[in-house]
């Protein structure tokens, strides 16, 4: 009697609704959120890393002068 009253409700529902939003839609979208900005970091430093060897052979180059 409890589980028509349930089915009748929506109760099964909600639950499987929330358990979705709560056990697997959130933390894949956390993770990926922090795929996204582990890639970005890499990239920037691929990036600071040129840039201070370009600054640094400019330097040699001003000081050997």
């Amino acid at each position: 009697m409890l589980s028509v009253i349930a089915a009748d409700n929506g109760i099964w529902t909600d639950t499987v609704g929330l358990l979705f939003t709560y056990g697997i839609l959130l933390p894949a979208l956390a993770t990926g959120l922090i795929v996204v900005a582990m890639v970005s970091a890499r990239g920037d430093k691929k990036v600071d890393d040129e840039l201070r060897a370009r600054w640094a052979a400019r330097v040699r180059s001003d000081s050997d002068d």
